[in-house]
C-alpha cells in the first residue's frame, strides 16, 4: 500500500449509516416493499415477493427509505454482503437486518460498495460479528470499518476494472435467466394437455427424502468435505441450479445422512412458494430441504419444471413456522399428471440445451467472481489496520 493512501472509518466517509425497521408489522398488500437480508446476494438486490409494510410504518422510518446509489449491507447471516441501490428498488424501505450507507458523492458510494466486496473487508465483517447460531454485525462495528482511500486515479482504475468484470457477469446472468424462462415457456406449452394424462402420486414417479443433517458445528475449508445444503442456499439461488453452498461438512461428519448425487432436485418451502434447484455437485441435505430424484434417468428437467410450475400449490403442503417444513411423505402423496415418455422426451430435447447454455453462463460467472476477488486482492490492501486514521466523532 502506497504512502499516499489513507484509512478512513466508514462512519466518517458516509453521511448516514443506519439499520432498517425493527417492527415492520403485518404484511400490507397495498404497502411499501421492504428489503431484507435474504434479498441481497452476489453483489445484487434480488428481491422476489418482498414483504410489504404499511405506509404508516414506512413514513415513520424515512431515513432508511432507499435512494438511488445507496449501499445496502447485510447485518445478519452473510454479514458484509453489499449491493448498490438502482432505480428498481428506489423508495423501498429496509429491515433491521440491513444497513443503509449513504454518501454525498456517487463515486464515493461506489468505492465503498466495491471495498465491501473485497475479501479483506468481508473477512473483517465476519471477524467483528457476534452470535453463534447466526452471525450479526452491529451497526457500531460497521461504522468503524476501515476504508482505504487511494488517490482518485487509483480509485478510477480499480472501479473501471470492477465495472468491466461486473458488466460481463450481468450479461451472463441475463443469458441464463432468459434460457431458463424459455425452458419454462416450453414446459407451459408441453403441459397444455395435462388434464388428459394419467393421474399419479409423486411416489409413483420419484423418490424423495427429507434432509436431516444439522448445520456443521465447525467450519470446513473450501474443497474439503461435502457441501451442506440449507434451505437458504436453495432460496437464495436466482437460477434453478446449486453449484456452491455457504457451509460444508467434514468427511465422515455426515454420519448416516445420505449424500445426494449431482442432478438431485432440492426443494425448499416457505409461505406461499417452494423453490427448487438442481445440485451440480454432491451435497448433504440440511434440515428443511427435500431431496427428490425421478425414477427415470432422463426425467430430471421435467421434474424440475413440474415443481417450478406448481410452486404456490405445493407450498400448501408445508407445515411448521411459515410453512417451512415439507415432509417427504406429504410431497410423495401429492397428485401429479405424468405424461407418456414420448411427451417428456420431446420437452427434454428442447429444455436440455437451454439449461446447458444457462449452466455455461453460471460457470463463467463463477470464474469471473474469482477474477474479481483476485483483482481486488492485488489492487487494495489485504490487511486492515486495527484503528483507522480518521475515526468517528464522539457525537455520532
Amino acid at each position: 500500500m502506497s504512502n499516499d493512501w489513507e484509512w478512513v472509518e466508514l462512519g466518517v466517509l458516509a453521511d448516514f449509516v443506519g439499520y432498517g425497521i425493527t417492527r415492520p408489522g403485518r404484511q400490507d398488500p397495498k404497502g411499501v416493499p421492504m428489503l431484507r437480508a435474504g434479498d441481497i446476494a452476489n453483489g445484487r438486490i434480488r428481491a422476489t415477493g418482498p414483504m410489504l409494510i404499511s405506509r404508516d410504518v414506512d413514513g415513520a422510518n424515512p431515513q432508511t427509505r432507499l435512494r438511488l446509489g445507496d449501499v445496502v449491507v447485510v447485518l445478519v447471516g452473510r454479514v458484509g454482503e453489499a449491493a448498490s441501490v438502482t432505480g428498481e428498488h428506489e423508495d423501498w424501505n429496509t429491515a433491521r437486518s440491513v444497513a443503509v450507507v449513504r454518501c454525498a458523492a456517487p463515486a464515493l458510494a461506489e468505492w465503498v460498495r466495491v471495498w465491501l466486496t473485497a475479501p479483506a473487508a468481508r473477512a473483517w465483517c465476519v471477524a467483528h460479528a457476534s452470535g453463534s447460531a447466526q452471525a450479526t454485525l452491529g451497526l457500531a462495528k460497521l461504522r468503524r470499518l476501515p476504508v482505504p482511500m487511494p488517490p482518485l486515479g487509483v480509485q478510477d482504475r480499480v472501479l473501471r476494472t470492477v465495472k468491466t468484470i461486473e458488466a460481463r457477469i450481468e450479461a451472463n446472468e441475463r443469458i441464463a435467466e432468459t434460457a431458463v424462462a424459455l425452458a419454462d415457456a416450453h414446459f407451459a406449452v408441453a403441459t397444455a394437455d395435462r388434464r388428459n394424462w394419467p393421474q399419479h402420486r409423486f411416489k409413483d414417479v420419484v423418490k424423495a427424502r427429507t434432509g436431516a443433517a444439522a448445520k456443521p458445528s465447525e467450519p470446513v475449508s473450501e474443497g474439503a468435505g461435502t457441501a451442506w445444503a440449507a434451505p437458504a442456499d436453495v432460496m437464495r439461488s436466482p437460477l434453478p441450479y446449486l453449484d456452491q453452498t455457504a457451509e460444508r461438512v467434514a468427511e465422515g461428519a455426515d454420519g448416516d445422512h445420505e449424500v445426494c448425487p449431482p442432478d438431485t432436485v432440492l426443494v425448499a418451502p416457505k409461505a406461499g412458494e417452494v423453490q427448487a434447484a438442481v445440485n451440480r455437485m454432491p451435497v448433504v441435505a440440511g434440515r428443511g430441504v427435500l431431496a427428490v430424484r425421478p425414477h427415470g434417468p432422463f426425467d430430471g428437467w421435467w421434474l424440475l419444471h413440474e415443481i417450478r410450475s406448481r410452486s404456490g400449490e405445493l407450498s400448501a403442503l408445508g407445515q411448521g413456522t411459515a410453512g417451512r417444513e415439507l415432509s417427504a411423505r406429504a410431497f410423495l402423496y401429492a397428485a401429479v399428471s405424468w405424461p407418456p415418455v414420448e411427451a417428456r422426451g420431446r420437452f427434454v430435447r428442447l429444455a436440455a440445451p437451454l439449461h446447458a447454455r444457462a449452466l455455461t453462463a453460471v460457470r463463467e460467472n463463477r470464474s469471473l467472481r474469482l477474477l474479481l476477488a483476485e483483482s481486488l486482492r492485488r489492487e487494495v490492501p489485504a490487511t486492515l489496520p486495527a484503528v483507522a486514521f480518521a475515526t468517528v466523532p464522539a457525537s455520532r
